[in-house]
């Protein structure tokens, strides 16, 4: 249970990050971020990491770092996902969470310059040929580090990575575990796709005997886990976002005489919509204690978060888009911004129907053991 004044500590920073973004993250700089280069706000990113320490939230304090917890961090994602904001801060929190518990010199000093130095980071799971890997991401994985001499070279392809060719870092799942690559290196080829979501540009990596490092102690089905709680607290929070757009529009727009949100039918919408939001929200929030408590439920609530909260946002901007009739069907409006990072957040890390299989082979594993 969380204590009343640590909840309170919560609030206030959640309230400090809205603030923040209210003023630097705006809808207008949104736009021109995610049609820009590198994709991502890397203003935004300088200015959180140093005026609020953002990235250093989850880092511990014996490598510079604030030491919050998953939950503290999950409120900063909720102020970012609300405003659909292009940002790598969600691999670069689940990656810091990881790092965290390994408790080497290795990931000591990844975790320090991403703490002071505002290093941005992702996570190469998925493979051209071997898929997303969400059960086994080392075993299905082909991507192999090898030892020349001194160092560790990788050598392989990644795929779907977010943000994946404007970090600093990327932390990649081979057959031999996780390990760190400097992005900005010449054994690394990155090339942007044409996605979906323009807020989350992803890219395909390929890995020429790229130097890495090693990380001993680093999980790498918690860190597929991790980002899929990420995405889940920040999907429903976006889902929140754009049923309070939609409300609000509907209490202005008039029709008949009336405001649009005075009818029955629209009513009955919006609070089947809620219901639906409150479930997401509860759901990602309890997958975010679980990971804060390093609780053994993780495995089963992290893929449901994710996908709960998935499925919600994309029904949500879905049904924005009616309710907002024809200003929906533009471009320019905000609900599609919503709606094109709902479809993209069901396919990362796993569809929601590979999810429920996964759901579904831990559940009969559990019965028989």
């Amino acid at each position: 249970m969380i204590a009343p004044a640590r909840d309170a500590e919560r609030q206030d920073m959640r309230r400090t990050v809205a603030a923040f973004l209210d003023r630097h993250a705006g809808s207008a700089r949104v736009r021109e971020v995610m049609a820009g280069e590198p994709g991502h706000d890397v203003e935004l990113w300088r200015r959180g990491a140093a005026e609020l320490g953002l990235t250093a939230v989850l880092v511990p304090e014996r490598c510079g770092g604030l030491g919050l917890d998953f939950t503290d961090g999950a409120a900063v994602l909720e102020e970012f996902g609300r405003r659909v904001v292009p940002t790598p801060l969600p691999t670069t929190l689940a990656a810091t969470a990881v790092l965290a518990r390994c408790g080497t010199a290795a990931a000591d000093r990844l975790l320090t310059r991403i703490a002071e130095d505002a290093v941005s980071v992702s996570v190469a799971v998925a493979e051209p040929a071997a898929g997303w890997g969400i059960e086994a991401p080392t075993t299905e994985a082909t991507t192999t580090a090898t030892r020349a001499g001194e160092r560790w070279e990788l050598r392989g392809a990644k795929a779907y990575v977010p943000h994946g060719a404007a970090v600093d870092v990327l932390l990649v799942v081979a057959r031999e575990g996780v390990l760190a690559v400097e992005a900005d290196q010449p054994g690394v080829v990155r090339r942007g796709r044409v996605t979906l979501d323009q807020t989350r540009r992803l890219a395909d990596v390929e890995l020429n005997g790229a130097v890495a490092t090693p990380l001993p102690g680093a999980d790498a089905q918690l860190l597929v886990d991790l980002c899929l709680v990420a995405l889940a607290v920040e999907s429903a929070a976006a889902a929140s976002a754009c049923l309070d757009m939609t409300v609000e529009y509907l209490k202005v727009r008039h029709q008949f005489g009336r405001p649009l949100g005075s009818f029955q039918a629209l009513k009955h919408r919006c609070a089947d919509l809620a219901v639906q939001v409150e479930g997401a929200a509860s759901t990602a929030w309890y997958a975010a204690a679980a990971v804060a408590s390093g609780s053994d439920e993780l495995p089963v609530v992290a893929p449901l978060a994710k996908l709960v909260c998935a499925d919600t946002l994309m029904a949500v901007a879905a049904e924005a888009i009616q309710m907002h009739g024809g200003i929906g069907f533009t471009f320019e409006h905000d609900a599609h911004l919503y709606l094109k990072r709902g479809k993209a957040d069901q396919q990362l890390y796993g569809s929601s129907s590979q999810l429920r299989r996964r759901l579904a082979r831990q559940a009969v594993c559990d019965d028989r053991g």
